[in-house]
């Protein structure tokens, strides 16, 4: 089985859609069940806006119908249901195989719960649209219900389909590790996505496209305060494309206007220019002067705690982008319910995040009860202070 995405010269009804994803099977036969899925998700389904969804499913259909096709399956083969017996699912059974699958190098679970039941669940989403427009005659997870069955029970046995997930605690950093994370950077371009995450909460996708037009040289008197950036999603990757409002120190922008203008983001802004004949909208760009990757980030940062064998570790913790976006936030919300009351902290910590609910910024609150107000009220003042400093290299 193979995954590939369309360029711009895919054109569909006169207009030209590029990162499409879709599937063909080794001979390079499109599969069109999958395929046909895939392009509803890209462009019929208004919750599904996104590239980085469509990369998502994608990556869900090619690894079941991978499965399915290592061992002799089909996807429409759906159970039989009789008073004697009843059978398992292909879907249930690749469920199984994912939970217990083994890293070879590592010996553990290749995949995590969480990471199973996301792609299940997006599986599960195909083979609704599959019987929606009467590809198969209903969906797997209710061969033992009538199809006039009661609609509560159905819900029952679709939510049993999908694996439990343990309840995780929200993961972030405590100022030491931030510390070891700024000193173990290998170049000033990851150090300063790291600096501006840590500082203003943004998402990865956000880090990654953040434009230069927002950036300036302080005042001298204005780089001890916070000044205010507005996102657009007009200027950058958005989740949702809800603008939002953050707040970074005079002395990060100043620095970062530095490494644009006269840095390694300056050489790296050289580059992109050459190859691409026009000037870089974007801050950071690797080494070979490109965006950087969906995963760029996250690859850069496990090469600190989990490197190719012989390289030793130089970090003895696991840290991953999002993980600076919890660290953000816990401390914002400890800082914001010191000055007002947990209330307002709350609805200012949604904010900076961009959350669409106020219900999903309460997560951070346990980790308030966590950590206690005399570790919080230390850590708040250390990382403030590291993250206005220079080069820590």
């Amino acid at each position: 089985m193979r995954l590939f995405y369309t360029t711009h010269d895919f054109v569909y009804r006169g207009r030209p859609y590029a990162g499409i994803p879709f599937l063909c099977s080794e001979d390079l036969e499109r599969v069109r069940s999958a395929s046909d899925y895939l392009l509803w998700v890209a462009l019929e389904n208004g919750r599904t806006r996104s590239p980085a969804t469509w990369r998502s499913y994608a990556e869900a259909m090619y690894d079941y119908f991978s499965w399915l096709e290592a061992n002799g399956l089909d996807w429409d083969a759906l159970p039989i249901d009789s008073a004697e017996f009843g059978e398992i699912s292909n879907l249930a059974l690749y469920r199984n195989w994912s939970l217990d699958v083994l890293d070879a190098n590592s010996g553990r679970h290749s995949m995590q719960p969480s990471t199973v039941r996301k792609r299940v669940s997006q599986i599960m989403r195909f083979y609704e649209w599959a019987a929606t427009h009467k590809c198969i005659a209903h969906v797997p997870w209710d061969a033992h219900l009538s199809r006039a069955g009661d609609e509560s029970h159905r819900d029952a046995i679709k939510a049993s389909t999908l694996p439990r997930v343990p309840r995780q605690p929200i993961r972030f950093l405590t100022t030491q590790q931030c510390r070891a994370l700024l000193e173990s950077c290998n170049s000033r371009t990851v150090q300063l996505m790291t600096k501006l995450m840590l500082q203003t909460g943004l998402r990865s996708e956000e880090c990654r496209t953040f434009p230069t037009k927002y950036l300036f040289d302080p005042a001298p008197e204005r780089r001890s305060r916070k000044i205010h950036i507005d996102l657009s999603p007009s200027d950058m990757k958005l989740k949702g494309g809800r603008p939002r409002r953050i707040y970074a120190s005079g002395q990060l922008i100043k620095d970062l206007f530095d490494f644009v203008n006269f840095g390694e983001g300056a050489v790296r802004a050289k580059l992109y220019r050459m190859t691409r004949g026009s000037a870089s909208p974007y801050v950071f760009l690797n080494r070979h002067g490109a965006p950087w990757s969906e995963k760029g980030l996250c690859l850069a940062y496990r090469k600190l705690w989990t490197p190719a064998a012989p390289v030793r570790a130089v970090l003895d913790f696991r840290v991953t982008p999002h993980m600076l976006r919890h660290t953000f936030a816990t401390y914002e919300l400890y800082g914001e319910s010191q000055n007002r009351n947990l209330g307002y902290a709350l609805a200012w910590v949604r904010d900076r995040l961009g959350h669409a609910s106020i219900s999903t910024t309460t997560v951070y609150v346990h980790c308030l009860d966590m950590l206690g107000e005399r570790h919080l009220n230390r850590y708040e003042q250390e990382i403030d202070a590291l993250l206005v400093a220079g080069d820590t290299r």
